[in-house]
C-alpha cells in the first residue's frame, strides 16, 4: 500500500457511498463485519430513525487529509492522540479487518492503530462542524 492509493478514514461520518464496516457494542467497542457494506440513502433514512448512526456503527470513507480537523499537517492525529506514549509495542496477533489494506491508521501506525481501533467510537471524537462532506467521494474513487 502506498500513499498514492486512496486511503480510507476508518472513523468517518455516514453519508451515501461510505462503507459500514463495524457495529458498536455497548457504546464502547466495535465488532467488525466480515464484509463491509456500501451505505445508500435507504439505509441512512431507515437507520436514522433509531438515532445518530455513529452511535451504533463505524464507517469508512476516503481520507480527506487537511480538510479534516484530525489532520496534523503530515498525518492523522487520532491514533497518536488516543495512544500517547503508553502503547508502543503490540505483541498480539492482529484481528481480521475488512479495510486494513486501505486504512489510513494502519498505513501510518501499523499494529498500534489496530490495537486501538476497536475502542474508537466516532461520535466520541469532537465533531468538526466546518467539515465539508462534499469533499468525500465514493470510496471507489482514486
Amino acid at each position: 500500500m502506498t500513499e498514492g492509493n486512496t486511503l480510507l478514514c476508518p472513523s468517518s461520518s455516514c453519508i451515501e457511498g461510505t462503507l459500514l464496516f463495524g457495529v458498536i457494542q455497548n457504546h464502547k467497542t466495535v465488532t467488525l463485519l466480515e464484509t463491509p457494506l456500501e451505505v445508500d440513502n435507504a439505509f441512512i433514512e431507515a437507520a436514522e430513525k433509531s438515532g445518530p448512526l455513529e452511535h451504533r456503527f463505524r464507517f469508512a470513507d476516503k481520507c480527506i487529509k487537511g480538510d479534516c480537523r484530525q489532520w496534523t499537517g503530515t498525518k492523522c492525529g487520532v491514533i497518536p492522540m488516543l495512544s500517547g506514549d503508553e502503547l508502543t509495542e503490540v505483541e498480539h496477533e492482529l484481528k481480521s479487518c475488512n479495510i486494513r489494506e486501505q486504512c489510513r491508521w494502519f498505513y501510518e501506525d501499523r499494529a498500534k492503530a489496530c490495537a486501538i481501533c476497536s475502542y474508537v467510537v466516532t461520535i466520541n471524537m469532537e465533531v468538526n462542524e466546518t467539515l465539508d462532506l462534499s469533499k468525500r467521494g465514493s470510496i471507489q474513487e482514486n
